[in-house]
């Protein structure tokens, strides 16, 4: 059980219903919710810089289940500006100070990189910085596809700092891409010559409110620059060193993840525990758990859960490691992100179909969970766009997937397996640049990402001494991500993968409570389906139209 949140989450803040709030008055909401969120961990810039194990129990946290707004805010907040000011903050007291308030949540942190017309070619970038003769600059979005798109820079009642991004330009000379610390509001109205316009919701997922922010000659004194304003001798590298939070911030929207599976799974578990349907040959009630197309599809999703959980903290022991080698650092997190993402966008929406008509509704948590992975999917690197990188890497030999504990278990044969493939494209190609190859082998590097992955997954699980019963499930749902190789190259039919995963739910089946408690998120559920008790305290918290003589029924679950 996380400890530091656990009594958190049952107070009034984190129990309010909020499908019936208005937009504003949820986003109010989520911002007192990150105050105490904020109180509770109480995290410092070494935390942050150094990926601590504080830090991670904050990143993975059920609490965020509730209302992923929090988690996106605190990340912008917490790993992009705080993280970035703070590598700057021993040399520069005023950083240093601003970083403190940052920490207190007395000011709200946002980060300025992206433009509406540069997300992934974000090193194309428009918007520019003049310094001007006295060392101050002029901070212009010089064309409307230059403007700032997503991060939530409107008044939240506090002030607002951000790292922003802009081409330093020296005397008409274009330095390249620098962040600059600028003062967006003073948490009522924005400050002179900056510009928000908000952004309608997205769909399906908690409210956020994403802008655009356009800045209009701004003004800006010599100390908003971190760095100094020279040349630099590798423009590109620069680039990449100054905005290296985004790629810790792989790593943490990966493990961010985890607590929607988490909660999905001990929703969907309690619920078809609960619901029960008129046996046709006994006439009895039956708990749809007994159905093979319940108990396969839940019990699946949690040792998915179980071995992702392990492999969470795996992760980022290695990219802790991996500390100086930034290229390495964002392969680890790249093949991680891409590998929980494969479990977590499938488990809310699979679960979500075995609850029914109960899984579509935004109170039982699982369509909205789904919605939100959507976003962390995309947020700090694209998950496709970050797997065609590296993996083209793994396949010209420049950079090599992390070693493997054990070479003859059969997901590092498949891993290889898929590595040989695409090499096989690239001999019949001129070079990696050759259309053929694009086509042939671009769709496939997800897949190879996800391989290397389960593989690193399995092994994090195996060290951690989870049950064997879960892995043997684990693997046999893995082999449904590749039915084909595991046929004709393993020697397993596709009868013989069927029978595995139906013998492999089978042996879980009886440990189903036992595996829900490990899933350690009970305080954490919103969703009225779990139990008969938060079902009828639901119905009796709706709006009533009309009366009848007699009082109504317990509501019965196999109704």
């Amino acid at each position: 059980m996380s400890r530091t949140t656990s009594e958190l989450a049952c107070t009034s803040l984190w129990r309010t219903r909020t499908e019936n709030l208005s937009f504003e008055q949820h986003i109010s909401l989520s911002y007192d919710r990150c105050r105490s969120i904020v109180n509770a961990f109480k995290l410092t810039k070494d935390d942050i810089l150094n990926l601590s194990e504080k830090y991670w129990a904050f990143q993975t946290d059920p609490i965020h289940a509730i209302d992923a707004g929090v988690l996106t805010l605190l990340n912008i907040h917490y790993n992009l500006c705080t993280g970035t000011l703070a590598t700057y903050a021993s040399d520069r007291p005023d950083i240093a100070a601003l970083v403190e308030k940052l920490l207190r949540f007395e000011i709200s942190g946002q980060y300025c990189l992206t433009e509406i017309g540069h997300g992934l070619d974000v090193i194309n970038m428009e918007t520019t910085a003049v310094m001007l003769s006295n060392g101050d600059f002029l901070l212009d979005t010089p064309v409307p596809e230059a403007a700032k798109y997503m991060p939530p820079t409107s008044p939240c009642g506090i002030p607002v700092v951000a790292v922003v991004f802009a081409r330093l330009i020296v005397n008409g000379e274009d330095r390249g891409i620098r962040p600059f610390v600028v003062h967006l509001s003073d948490g009522y109205n924005m400050n002179r010559n900056i510009i928000c316009k908000v952004l309608p919701p997205r769909g399906g997922s908690r409210p956020f409110k994403h802008t655009l922010t356009y800045f209009k000659q701004v003004r800006l004194p010599p100390t908003a620059l971190l760095g100094t304003p020279e040349r630099e001798k590798d423009a590109r590298a620069a680039f990449f060193k100054n905005i290296f939070r985004v790629i810790s911030g792989t790593l943490c929207m990966g493990a961010s993840a985890l607590s929607g599976m988490r909660v999905s799974c001990y929703i969907a578990g309690r619920y078809s525990l609960r619901r029960k349907v008129t046996d046709s040959f006994t006439g009895r009630p039956r708990a749809i758990i007994n159905f093979s197309t319940q108990y396969i599809p839940v019990l699946t999703s949690i040792a998915q859960t179980l071995v992702m959980q392990a492999y969470t903290e795996t992760a980022r022991l290695s990219f802790v490691e991996a500390k100086g080698d930034i290229s390495r650092q964002h392969l680890i997190a790249s093949i991680f992100k891409a590998t929980i993402y494969q479990f977590a966008l499938s488990i809310p929406l699979v679960l979500g179909d075995r609850c029914g008509a109960q899984g579509l509704s935004a109170v039982n948590q699982l369509s909205v969970i789904h919605a939100d992975l959507r976003g962390g999917a995309i947020a700090e690197g694209d998950i496709l766009v970050t797997s065609i990188r590296f993996a083209v890497e793994i396949i010209l030999g420049r950079i090599q997937p992390p070693p493997a504990t054990d070479p003859t278990s059969v997901l590092y044969k498949h891993e290889q397996a898929s590595i040989n493939g695409l090499r096989w494209f690239l001999k019949s190609s001129t070079s990696h640049r050759d259309p053929e190859f694009e086509h042939h082998s671009l769709p496939q590097c997800q897949a190879l990402m996800v391989a290397i992955g389960v593989r690193l997954a399995y092994e994090s699980a195996m060290a951690a001494n989870i049950d064997q019963r879960v892995l043997d499930l684990f693997i046999a749902s893995v082999m449904k991500l590749d039915p084909a190789w595991y046929s004709e190259s393993a020697g397993i039919s596709r009868g013989d993968q069927h029978r595995m995963e139906v013998d492999c739910a089978m042996a879980l089946l009886p440990q189903l409570e036992s595996l829900l408690a490990k899933l350690d998120v009970q305080e954490y559920i919103m969703a009225p389906i779990v139990s008969d008790q938060s079902w009828n305290a639901f119905v009796n918290s709706l709006q009533t139209l009309g009366y009848a003589e007699q009082e109504e029924p317990w509501v019965s679950s196999h109704l």
